[in-house]
């Protein structure tokens, strides 16, 4: 029962950093930006606006949540991976690797639970 609340608290704990962090280089960048939007710019946001919901879902749904912020962390990997210039694997550990970390945590939680 410990272990379970231990991962569950981390995983909500380092998922709603991490989901402010990104809202904040969102709002930021979208703020600061005197160049159009490009379809780099909307991938962003559309990532963003995902892991949020995410991250709420896994509050609920630790499982399916879970499953769903690993799939994310993948694909934002991709996406950091092709969009960066030459620091491509710093571009994945930036983005991707904290959303499927948070995704693991939340699914070894669901994983420990008695139900």
């Amino acid at each position: 029962m410990k272990k379970k609340n231990w991962l569950r608290r981390s995983g909500r704990i380092l998922g709603a950093v991490l989901v402010l962090w990104w809202l904040f280089i969102a709002v930021a960048s979208f703020l600061s930006e005197r160049e159009p939007m490009t379809g780099e710019s909307y991938a962003l946001i559309g990532f963003v606006v995902t892991a949020v919901l995410l991250i709420l879902l896994s509050w609920r749904w630790e499982k399916a949540g879970g499953a769903l912020l690993v799939l994310l962390g993948l694909a934002f990997s991709v996406f950091g991976y092709f969009s960066a210039g030459h620091n491509q694997w710093i571009a994945i550990l930036v983005s991707g690797v904290p959303f499927l970390l948070v995704g693991l945590l939340f699914l070894a939680a669901s994983a420990t639970s008695p139900d």
